[in-house]
C-alpha cells in the first residue's frame, strides 16, 4: 500500500516537471519566432528612395548610356546590396514588409518598361534595324515576375525554378555588356529627339496606368485607415516613380543637347521637382481616408495629384518635342 503511494507520488512529480518543462520550451519558441521576425525585419527593411543616390552614381564624363548606368545601378542596389524581399517565402522575416516588397516591384516594373524601350527604340539607329541581342535578353528578365521564389507549385510541386533576383542579375549582366558596347562605340545609343519623345511617352502611359489604379482605390477603399490594400498600391507608386526620377536624372545627361536645342530646360526642372515631391511622401500609416476628412489624410490622392502634374509636364514636354 505504502509503495503504491509513493509511486502515485512520483508520477504526480514527474507530470507536473514535465507540464514545467513544456510550457518552458513552448514559451522559449514563441519567444524566439517573435524577436526573428522582429529583429529580422528591422535588420532588413530599407525602403530607400534616396536623393543622393543619382548624384553618386553618375558622372557627366562617364561614357556610355547615363540613363542605362542608372538603370544598373538601382537594380543592382535593391538585388544585391539590400535584400530582394518580393519574393521571401512564409518563413523569412521579409514576407512581412508589404511595404518594402511593393517598392521593390514598382522600382523593377519601371526598370522592365525602360529595357523595353531601350530594346525597341533608343538601341536602334532606324525601325528595321536588328534588335540588340543582349537587350532582348535583359528586357526578358527585367520583366521576370518579383515574386518567384525557388520552389514554384504553380509551375511544378518537383522541380525548383529560378528566383527573381537570379533573373535580375542575369539581365544586369548583359545591361553591362551594352553599356560597355556603346560606351566603346560598338553599339548604337540613338540620343535623337524622336527617341526621347518615344521614352517619355512609355513614362507617362505608365504614369497614368498608376494614377487609373489610385483613382479606382479611392472609389472602392474599404475602411479608411483600416485599408490594408491602400499602403500596396502606395508603395508601389512610391517605387516606381523613384525609379522613374533616377532614369530621368540619367536620360537628362544623355540628351543634354536636345534639352537646350529644344528649350525645356526649365520644363525638365518642373518635372524632376513634381516626381521629387511624390517620392517624398511618407505618411506613417497609409489612410485611404475621404479626401475632405477631418482627422485622416486620403494619402492616395495626395500622390494621384503629383502624378498629374507629373504627366501634364511631362505631355508639355512631348508636345514641344513634336514640333
Amino acid at each position: 500500500m505504502m509503495w503504491t503511494k509513493i509511486k502515485q507520488l512520483f508520477g504526480w512529480v514527474k507530470d507536473r516537471m514535465s507540464w514545467k518543462v513544456a510550457r518552458r520550451i513552448s514559451l522559449g519558441v514563441v519567444l524566439f519566432v517573435f524577436f526573428y521576425y522582429l529583429i529580422g525585419m528591422v535588420v532588413v527593411e530599407n525602403i530607400d528612395n534616396s536623393k543622393n543616390f543619382a548624384a553618386d552614381k553618375l558622372d557627366e564624363n562617364a561614357p556610355g548610356s547615363h540613363a542605362v548606368t542608372m538603370s544598373i545601378a538601382m537594380v543592382d542596389r535593391e538585388v544585391n546590396t539590400h535584400a530582394w524581399i518580393s519574393n521571401d517565402p512564409w518563413f523569412k522575416p521579409g514576407a512581412l514588409l508589404d511595404n518594402m516588397a511593393n517598392f521593390q516591384k514598382g522600382m523593377i516594373s519601371a526598370n522592365a518598361i525602360f529595357a523595353i524601350e531601350l530594346k525597341d527604340q533608343l538601341s536602334r539607329t532606324r525601325g528595321s534595324s536588328q534588335v540588340n541581342v543582349d537587350l532582348q535578353e535583359v528586357a526578358s528578365g527585367m520583366n521576370y515576375a518579383p515574386d518567384k521564389w525557388y520552389w514554384d507549385p504553380t509551375v511544378s510541386i518537383f522541380l525548383f525554378v529560378a528566383p527573381a533576383e537570379k533573373q535580375y542579375n542575369s539581365a544586369l549582366s548583359r545591361l553591362k555588356i551594352y553599356n560597355q558596347s556603346v560606351a566603346a562605340g560598338e553599339a548604337p545609343f540613338e540620343r535623337r529627339a524622336d527617341n526621347l519623345l518615344s521614352t517619355l511617352d512609355k513614362i507617362s502611359l505608365d504614369l497614368g496606368s498608376s494614377s487609373d489604379s489610385i483613382s479606382k482605390k479611392i472609389d472602392n477603399g474599404i475602411g479608411c485607415v483600416l485599408d490594408t490594400k491602400a499602403d500596396d498600391l502606395f508603395y508601389d507608386v512610391k517605387g516606381r516613380s523613384y525609379a522613374y526620377w533616377l532614369l530621368l536624372k540619367g536620360l537628362r545627361m544623355d540628351f543634354a543637347k536636345v534639352i537646350n536645342d529644344k528649350d525645356i530646360v526649365r520644363s525638365w526642372d518642373q518635372l524632376e521637382e513634381s516626381m521629387a515631391a511624390l517620392i517624398d511622401l511618407d505618411p506613417m500609416i497609409v489612410s485611404n481616408c475621404a479626401a475632405d476628412g477631418f482627422m485622416f489624410q486620403n494619402h492616395l490622392s495626395a500622390q494621384g495629384f503629383y502624378l498629374l502634374r507629373a504627366r501634364t509636364q511631362l505631355k508639355e514636354i512631348t508636345n514641344i518635342l513634336l514640333k
